[in-house]
């Protein structure tokens, strides 16, 4: 690989519509080295990842958003790619929800609250296996 390949930072796309928290969410992740892309309207978030889906490494969404739900958005981005590490961000799962993240391609749910450090340990686990 060339020096590019090897020290490029990995890009992740992440979506919430609470801003606050989608703002410190990108600076905490920057600040550890993650090109971090946000967006608060998940319909956007889709169109972008349409256009430059070879570019992100991973996506982190909130589960409960407006207009379009964590489930609803991974469901549409399967249908682009099918190996993009997903993780989805969710205060609580019935087993019914377990079943339906596993049924469409989540890699992982977290639940809330979760720190910072738990929230990047598993970004790099799931980076590194990709």
């Amino acid at each position: 690989m060339s020096q590019d390949q090897t020290s490029k930072k990995p890009r992740l796309l992440v979506v919430d519509d609470e801003a606050v928290t989608l703002k410190m969410t990108q600076m905490a992740l920057e600040k550890m080295g993650f090109d971090v892309t946000i967006f608060s309207h998940p319909g956007k978030a889709l169109d972008h990842y349409r256009g430059h889906h070879q570019e992100i490494d991973l996506i982190l969404t909130d589960k409960s958003m407006p207009h379009m739900s964590g489930i609803e958005l991974t469901k549409k981005v399967r249908e682009i790619d099918s190996q993009v590490p997903i993780l989805i961000l969710t205060g609580f799962a019935s087993n019914e929800e377990d079943k339906i993240f596993e049924e469409i391609g989540v890699t992982k749910a977290l639940f809330k609250p979760l720190s910072m450090r738990q929230l990047i340990d598993e970004i790099e686990g799931h980076l590194k296996s990709k």
